[in-house]
């Protein structure tokens, strides 16, 4: 997942909150797969690596990835973010899901939310959980207060 700067609305009063949201699916374990999931799916992943490889600041990577992460800006709701995955993979989520139930691979959708009030918070459409529904996968947040 990259790091995305936080974003306020131009039109919000100087001390509104910042915040920011991102979505990436994650496929980890399986780097024997990577080249199979792009076929299978036509899918360019967002980042893909091996475990070992140099990543960064040159420590190498602890495990697998292949990561197809969501290009919406982080001011966009993560509803979106969410939606946006889930028109890339439904084409493919009977492949996906098989995939996701076997031994040794691990899936996730991997979803961050950062702000810079502590007390602020998000809400999730129940529509926008079909992803994690249709693959099996577990949803994973990442809460980042600054």
């Amino acid at each position: 997942m990259s790091e995305t700067s936080d974003s306020v609305p131009s039109d919000a009063p100087a001390n509104s909150a910042r915040f920011g949201f991102s979505a990436t699916l994650r496929v980890m374990c399986a780097a024997d797969r990577h080249d199979e999931i792009e076929d299978a799916t036509g899918l360019t992943p967002t980042h893909r690596h091996r475990k070992g490889e140099a990543g960064m600041l040159g420590r190498p990577w602890p495990n697998d990835l292949w990561a197809l992460e969501s290009p919406l800006p982080p001011a966009a709701p993560l509803a979106d973010h969410m939606d946006w995955l889930w028109e890339q993979v439904r084409p493919h989520q009977e492949y996906l899901r098989t995939l996701a139930a076997q031994d040794g691979v691990d899936m996730d959708l991997f979803c961050g939310y950062r702000s810079d009030c502590a007390e602020c918070g998000f809400e999730m459409i129940p529509e926008s959980l079909q992803i994690v529904q249709a693959l099996d996968v577990p949803l994973q947040v990442s809460v980042v207060f600054r």
